[in-house]
């Protein structure tokens, strides 16, 4: 596309352009399945209003929370979807949104004991959507994630915390952007006409960090990730175009069958990004997000392999005491095998590959390595293809 420059900026025209390329962007697989988009009711909307209130700097105290203000949305979750059909709850600002859901065949305490354990990385059960993720701050006494499966299946009384989380996700299936941001975070386990119910709010703090160039390399589902650390898109042509998350918001709901055998798992989401201040983000972009991050986490939940959570645990203790030199070990045999992945498939140009890939090219701090460890033990682990033989290198990981 040929630029326009008019007083240092690139003119109406070109900004046009660019909006029509990205809204023409493709949306990846069940998103193009939809026949019509239905907004949820009042009531449903009134009930999700009254959950995010619950959320943020300026958040209800969740000692007043009411199970009883949520009824309409509850039955939401609980009733037959038809097929097809993307529901969404767009907020008064026009904001969009989507709903996802699905059902996991795990009581709701082997669930919080991997998605809501202070020794399991969020990476660890979303591996397809988030790269790194920590806890700024907790609004606990003792300053750390109470143990919720402490508390089930026998729930006395609601048990809660909030806090801020700082997360880095996933390269964007369309735009290879990925990019990092601060949440505000509020979680509750609670009961609802006698059935174990976790709520999991989230509310962005404010602007993301500008998008930055990554890449997925060969099928999404292997989670073979490359974060180059330049900002921009990952699209010819686009290369400068500097993207950001202007606000997104979450609500989920983990409610437990009346067995106590399997949960549905639902996600309302909010989301609005895109370049120069104007949103470019559909519902089936968001659906397809909520989507991608839903099917990773049933997988991993109720793959028998995990069975031993507290085996799992365990190892990934063992990953966070790993000395500086034992990571790198580790992530140079994993790089390698990146690399050559890339120049097969001819992903980046030679002067790319150098930047990234020679000294003092790829560098990665402890947290990155980590997380690069985690990824291929739970790879490992699954039965997945994978690049480091952990067994071989760290055989005191493996249980």
């Amino acid at each position: 596309m040929r630029q326009i420059v008019k007083n240092g900026r690139k003119c109406a025209v070109c900004r046009f352009g660019l909006i029509l390329i990205l809204l023409m962007l493709p949306v990846h697989g069940m998103a193009y399945a939809f026949g019509r988009e239905i907004q949820i009711s009042r009531e449903e909307i009134e009930a999700l209003n009254y959950l995010r209130g619950f959320v943020g700097p300026h958040r209800a105290d969740l000692r007043e929370f009411k199970p009883e203000k949520i009824t309409a949305v509850l039955q939401f979750l609980v009733s037959p979807k038809k097929n097809g059909t993307l529901y969404h709850a767009d907020g008064p600002d026009g904001t969009p949104s989507a709903y996802f859901e699905t059902d996991i065949a795990r009581r709701l305490d082997q669930i919080v004991r991997l998605t809501d354990n202070p020794d399991v990385p969020a990476a660890f059960t979303a591996p397809s959507t988030v790269r790194l993720a920590r806890w700024e701050s907790i609004d606990t006494p003792d300053r750390q994630l109470p143990k919720l499966w402490e508390h089930l299946p026998e729930l006395s009384s609601p048990v809660f915390f909030t806090g801020i989380e700082h997360l880095v996700n996933t390269p964007d299936q369309s735009t290879g952007a990925y990019y990092d941001y601060d949440l505000y975070r509020s979680v509750m386990l609670t009961k609802a006409d006698g059935r174990n119910l976790l709520i999991s709010l989230s509310s962005q703090t404010g602007i993301s960090g500008v998008g930055k160039r990554g890449l997925i390399i060969g099928p999404d589902e292997q989670w073979d990730y490359l974060y180059t650390g330049q900002s921009g898109l990952n699209l010819r042509g686009l290369g400068w175009v500097d993207s950001y998350m202007y606000d997104s918001y979450s609500v989920a709901l983990y409610l437990e069958d009346a067995g106590g055998t399997a949960v549905r798992f639902g996600m309302f989401k909010w989301l609005r990004a895109g370049w120069a201040n104007l949103n470019l983000v559909r519902r089936a972009h968001i659906y397809e997000g909520v989507q991608r991050f839903a099917d990773t986490l049933k997988q991993i939940l109720e793959d028998q392999r995990l069975a031993d959570i507290s085996a799992v645990t365990r190892s990934l203790l063992e990953i966070r005491r790993l000395s500086e030199d034992q990571l790198r070990q580790v992530v140079q045999v994993y790089l390698a095998a990146l690399q050559k992945q890339v120049e097969t498939r001819g992903l980046l140009s030679a002067n790319e590959m150098r930047t990234l890939f020679e000294e003092p090219g790829y560098t990665l701090g402890r947290e990155e390595m980590q997380s690069i460890v985690v990824l291929e033990y739970l790879k490992q682990l699954l039965g997945k293809p994978h690049h480091v033989n952990l067994k071989q290198w760290l055989p005191g990981l493996w249980h």
